[in-house]
């Protein structure tokens, strides 16, 4: 018997979770774990649709040109909204020095997390198409 598909939605629930704790590695731990919530969501819909990654070049990379390629207007905006969540994604992982204001961060990568699913969930579902992406 096949094992269920893990439900990414639980590392949005778990980002929510972290958020409300004040101490900084639950807050960094919350901006990655949104991000992540999208990326696996957006990396679904794009598998769903023929999208498959080369070698040589980041599966992040080349699943975000698939969106910000695409001739649809809509998978542009899920892009540019990506694009926000996995700057600060990255400074949150990555950067060592305190992050000044990272709570601040918070809110609105929460936000933005909910506008990418609720952006993804209207797309027609044969977006992204990676076929008719733009090189």
């Amino acid at each position: 018997m096949a094992a269920n598909p893990f439900d990414w939605s639980g590392y949005f629930q778990l980002a929510e979770e972290l958020a409300k704790r004040q101490d900084e590695a639950s807050i960094r731990s919350a901006l990655s774990r949104a991000y992540y919530y999208v990326y696996h969501l957006a990396l679904q819909r794009a598998r769903d649709n023929g999208f498959s990654t080369l070698p040589g070049e980041g599966t992040h990379r080349q699943l975000w040109r698939n969106y910000s390629g695409s001739p649809e207007p809509d998978c542009q905006t899920l892009a540019e909204i990506a694009a926000r969540l996995k700057e600060k994604r990255e400074r949150a992982d990555y950067q060592q020095q305190m992050y000044n204001r990272i709570a601040d961060e918070i809110p609105g990568m929460l936000a933005d997390a909910r506008d990418f699913t609720d952006r993804l969930q209207r797309l027609n579902p044969r977006h992204p198409k990676p076929a008719s992406v733009r090189h």
